[in-house]
Order: structure tokens, then sequence, then C-alpha cells
């Protein structure tokens, strides 16, 4: 009796292989491809995303996300809960005629557990309380330390919908390129003997890059470029919440683009790629 194998692929998985397979029919004219998901079925064995098959052409393909920094996720969705939890602690407590913005640095966030969470958004409560006050609409910024480590507010602006509220705005750390770079060089070191092995096998290989921070450009697969020569695309997937937003072809087989050009640039639709690819250019 065949057991069926659960399939475990997240969404932003499978839409970052169907924004490819839209990349594709646009590069290569082929409409109709199928998909496997060889990971899901070897698991003795450490094996690539995905399969792509069409009548003429096969190939392997690698998913990863690449962070602005490790933990860029985890510090996000953090940030957002504690300023949250600043918001709620300054109702009716500062000025209702301009809004404000406070930037919480990762070191911080990432650091704290969730009693000290409470604890820490309640102590930015009232240090924005007593502050806000002195923070007029054209002035720079106020900060205060925690731990060594800057905390910065400022004054919005006046905007009706806003107004009355502290919201958060993210922060990089200093050394985010280092950082990125470092992710990066651990993500190629990863995929990459998966994506050789098919390639000796005459599979054609693909690696996408998901950039959740928007800030993964050709120069920084500079210090990759002899480890990827093998490697036919590169493509870099931006995305947010899941769904791809943009693609860019940054290698195309033996082809660099410095600069990428139009027609290897994507937009993709609104829907999730998996229901609904269609090729859009950004000219």
């Amino acid at each position: 009796m065949e057991i069926p194998v659960k399939i475990m692929k997240k969404p932003n998985e499978l839409n970052a292989r169907d924004a490819f397979i839209t990349i594709l029919r646009s590069l290569t004219g082929i409409e109709d491809w199928k998909s496997e998901s060889p990971d899901e079925v070897n698991r003795c064995t450490r094996d690539v995303d995905f399969l792509l098959f069409s009548k003429n052409d096969k190939f392997a393909v690698e998913h990863t996300i690449v962070e602005s920094f490790d933990g860029q996720i985890e510090y996000v969705n953090r940030s957002y809960d504690i300023v949250d939890s600043v918001n709620a602690g300054c109702r009716n407590g500062i000025p209702t005629d301009r809004y404000y913005v406070l930037a919480v640095p990762p070191m911080i966030v990432n650091s704290l557990e969730r009693k000290s969470r409470n604890e820490f958004a309640s102590y930015l409560s009232s240090w924005v309380v007593e502050t806000a006050p002195k923070l007029l609409v054209g002035e720079s910024y106020i900060q205060t330390e925690y731990e060594g480590h800057k905390i910065t507010l400022t004054c919005g602006g006046d905007c009706a919908p806003l107004n009355g509220n502290v919201r958060r705005i993210p922060q990089q750390p200093e050394n985010q390129k280092a950082l990125q770079s470092e992710r990066l060089e651990r993500a190629v070191r990863d995929k990459l003997p998966k994506l050789t092995k098919y390639k000796e096998r005459g599979f054609k290989t693909a690696l996408l890059l998901e950039d959740v921070a928007g800030a993964l450009y050709g120069s920084t697969l500079r210090d990759c470029e002899i480890s990827l020569e093998k490697v036919d695309y590169i493509v870099v997937l931006v995305s947010n919440e899941e769904r791809m937003i943009v693609g860019n072809v940054l290698k195309e087989k033996s082809v660099w683009y410095s600069f990428v050009p139009g027609n290897r640039r994507f937009q993709f639709p609104i829907e999730p790629q998996h229901k609904s690819a269609t090729r859009v250019f950004v000219e």
C-alpha cells in the first residue's frame, strides 16, 4: 500500500517556485511546467527544493530566504509587538496634534524574553510620555540609552489618522552589509552541493534568493561569483508577507547582469503566484 507523503512546503516557497515558473515562461516561451519536490520525498539525504520539467527542459531549483541580518524577521515581528505595547501605554498621554516614530535597535529587541519585553515596553511608554511634548514638528529627534544602545524618538509630523500615536521604524545594525554577506555566503555553501549534484545529471540549475529586506543587490553577490559560476540562473525575489513582489534575473547561463535589463525584471500579481501567476514586465 502506497503511503501518501504530506507536503510541507510553506506558502513563500510555493510562491517563489511559481514566480520562477513565470520567469521561465517568458525566457523560454514554454508554458507547461511540472513540479516535483525531492526534499519532501527523499528524507534520508539532503535534496533540492524543486525539480521543474517541461517537454524539452529540466531544472533543479533551490530557494532560500536572505535576511538583511540574522534574526531580521524575528526582529521585525517583535519590534511591532513592542511598539504596539508602547503605543497602548502612551494612549491619552502624548500630544494629539502630531504623531511619533520610535526606532529600537535589533540588539535590544532580539535579546528580550516575554517578561522583559513587557518591562521594556513599560519603560519606553513612560519615557515617550515624558519626552514627546518636547519634540515639535520639524525638530530632529531625542534619544535615550538602554543597556548601551540608543533608542530614538522622532516626530513624524501632522497626519490626522496617525496623530496621538507612536509608530515604528526598523533599524539596521551598524555592520548590516557584512552581516548580510555572511548570511548569503552560508546560503551558497548550503545550496550549492545539492545543485551541483543535479547539474552533473544534466539538469539546468537555479538559485532563488528571497530578499525579505529589499536590500540584496548584484554587488552583494560579487564575493560569491566564483562559487556560483556553475549555477545557470540566479534570481533575486523581493518579498513581502510571503508573497513575491519583484523578480530580478541577476545571472542567466554564463551572463552576469551588472545592470538588470528591463526584460529580465518582473513584477508579480497581488494574488499568490501559485494561484494566478502571469507575466508582467517592469520597463
